[in-house]
């Protein structure tokens, strides 16, 4: 199971819902978690449609700030417990099997009304010590002053509050990777970062999920950093697929890169070596020519977020260079956009449409079809995770086209009564060696084929002439 949480800072921004689409078309998530929506009822719903997520509950916002949504997909066993104007609690299933408390929260901003979110968090608590809890949002508040960069230090006891509250609840950050500094904002001349987002957990959670972790991603369209945390019993890890794309044998180095491949290096060279193998070095090759060349424009917008970024971060940066950044990553997305349009475009000539919305859709549609996140074997035991996936379907195969059990008998009663339609003649006919003859034949009709072809070209020509 994946969550997306992000402090969007209004989603009434075209640049802010185009960099949701994107992750939730890179990371597929189960669950989307907005704070500060700054939007009503109606557009809420408008966008969680745009994205593909039919289910929501969301608290609308107090005058032109606060706000919060929760997205989820049909198959998401997720049920409401309470909201509130900072805190959605939730209870959610996984697979019929296990489930977990979900509360999703928005530290207030100012610190007396922040004391009454975490008093409600504490009385949540109480019930819920021998229970799998997790919390992620924005907290809107700091551990100490090692989760802060810039800016002047702040007295000690006024991370009190917030330290009591994870102690008494036995919570702890979810291994994360990236930059966990998920705020970054300006305070007169100065920069400072925070750590205000992070997706914390009870010790319970961590029994039953300890694969689990979260990733931050670039800065951009907000001030937070999104995150997107992967729920696992056991950590998985993707094997990547080559995929060749036409595309880049016009592009420079290319060639080069599939002739080292072919013939390989040093002493390879002079070896004769079996096709499969030049495959894999090819294979090989063009992986890390591609590494170098990036002419991939969803690859262009991963660099240029990188750059935005570090340029946020920096205090160094002018404005004028973030504003630039920010127009090459627009003019990137265009770019992406135009190849999704024409691709979209030659497709639907082959079925008589122009609508790309729906390939998008449909690509969508077929992943989840095809994930397969837990599987019951023989015994009725359900098993979850890929190595485990597998090996159940390994047995399932092997017991079912093995040769535990000999069969021979059940053949003959089946098959004896079957009239015979091939000879013996007609059976040595069939397995014999081809001759030279033969293929000098087929090469004969090959070069008719040819001819008669031509010749029939030749005429329409001359008929439309």
């Amino acid at each position: 199971m994946r969550t997306i949480c992000w402090n969007c800072r209004g989603l009434g921004n075209d640049s802010t819902v185009r960099r949701l689409k994107e992750i939730n078309r890179k990371y597929l998530p189960d669950i989307i978690c907005l704070s500060e929506t700054k939007q009503q009822d109606d557009y809420i719903r408008d966008v969680g449609a745009q994205l593909g997520f039919p289910r929501y509950v969301s608290v609308p916002p107090r005058g032109l700030s606060g706000g919060l949504v929760i997205f989820w997909h049909q198959h998401v066993q997720l049920s409401v417990l309470s909201h509130s104007p900072n805190l959605i609690d939730c209870k959610v299933g996984i697979n019929g099997s296990s489930s977990f408390y979900f509360s999703f929260l928005y530290g207030h901003p100012n610190q007396a009304s922040r004391l009454q979110v975490w008093e409600c968090i504490e009385r949540i608590g109480l019930s819920r010590r021998n229970e799998a809890w997790i919390l992620l949002g924005d907290f809107n508040e700091i551990l100490g002053n090692h989760e802060k960069i810039g800016g002047r230090e702040r007295p000690a006891v006024s991370f009190q509050d917030f330290r009591n509250l994870v102690r008494n609840n036995n919570l702890l950050d979810v291994k994360s990777i990236g930059n966990k500094f998920s705020w970054v904002g300006k305070r007169g001349s100065h920069t400072i970062q925070c750590c205000l987002d992070r997706t914390m957990a009870n010790g319970e959670w961590f029994t039953d999920f300890p694969a689990s972790e979260t990733e931050f991603l670039e800065l951009g369209e907000s001030d937070h950093r999104p995150l997107v945390t992967f729920i696992s019993h056991e950590k998985e890890e993707p094997r990547r697929i080559f995929r060749f794309d036409s595309r880049m044998t016009y592009k420079e180095g290319f060639y080069e890169s599939v002739s080292r491949g072919w013939r390989g290096s040093g002493q390879m060279q002079l070896i004769q070596q079996p096709l499969a193998q030049r495959l894999k070095q090819c294979r090989t090759q063009i992986s890390i020519w591609k590494r170098h060349n990036r002419h991939n424009a969803e690859e262009r917008i991963q660099l240029l977020r990188g750059r935005l970024d570090k340029a946020i971060c920096s205090p160094s940066t002018t404005i004028q260079e973030v504003d630039m950044l920010k127009d090459d990553l627009n003019q990137a997305y265009i770019d992406e956009e135009i190849f999704w349009k024409q691709r979209s475009r030659v497709m639907w000539l082959r079925s008589g449409d122009k609508n790309t919305k729906y390939f998008h859709s449909i690509t969508k549609v077929r992943r989840h079809r095809l994930h397969l996140s837990s599987i019951q074997d023989s015994n009725g035991v359900i098993h979850r995770g890929q190595k485990q996936i597998a090996l159940v379907a390994q047995d399932y195969f092997q017991s079912l086209f093995g040769n535990s059990v000999d069969n021979s008998r059940l053949y003959t009663e089946i098959f004896g009564t079957f009239q015979k339609r091939v000879t013996d003649e007609m059976n040595d006919n069939l397995i014999r060696n081809v001759s030279i003859e033969e293929i000098s034949i087929i090469k004969h009709l090959a070069r008719m084929d040819s001819l008669l072809f031509s010749i029939i070209n030749f005429g329409r020509i001359s008929n439309q002439k």
